[in-house]
């Protein structure tokens, strides 16, 4: 009997477990993003390069020791895991608005699951400036963890917050 309830107990707790988190998307998380980039021809995903921070995606992809582990995935603009504490896995991604010349940087939060050819986002912020920054989730942060929008090296930024069933974006 004390084995069927440690297996029980077991099984809820994987079930709770949150949902892996990451830096790319999967191929399912792309194509939800490249039908909602169909419709809105204004963005392009943000790239590396838009960041203009090689030096500090190398150093996030070796980590820095002690708490701050390697992240071999990482990219500034795309974020993914569980940010609304629903067990299903979201993602986050920068897009650039071609139709501005300064704060042109977009941000945009899909809440799984996903459907390819309905996917909307739950959360839109313009006119950001996210040169030199990027997007941060998961440990050495503490729980609850939330997607951190900020500058490298830098105890500041914005964080988004559930906020309903979308997110607010606190400073």
């Amino acid at each position: 009997m004390v084995n069927k309830c440690l297996f029980l107990l077991m099984g809820c707790l994987v079930l709770v477990t949150p949902a892996w988190s990451g830096h790319t998307l999967t191929s399912q998380e792309q194509k939800a993003l490249e039908s909602w980039l169909v419709h809105h021809p204004e963005y392009r995903l943000a790239s590396d390069e838009d960041c203009d921070c090689a030096g500090d995606i190398e150093k996030m992809k070796a980590g820095s020791g002690g708490a701050w582990k390697p992240v071999p995935d990482y990219h500034p603009y795309i974020a993914t895991g569980d940010f609304n504490g629903d067990g299903m896995r979201d993602f986050a991604v920068v897009v650039i608005d071609r139709s501005k010349q300064v704060k042109n940087f977009v941000l945009v939060v899909f809440n799984g699951p996903f459907k390819s050819d309905t996917a909307s986002p739950v959360f839109i912020q313009s006119g950001l400036d996210l040169k030199y920054s990027g997007l941060f989730y998961g440990p050495p942060r503490p729980k609850p963890y939330r997607v951190v929008v900020g500058g490298f090296d830098s105890n500041s930024g914005s964080v988004l917050i559930p906020h309903g069933r979308g997110y607010k974006l606190s400073d």
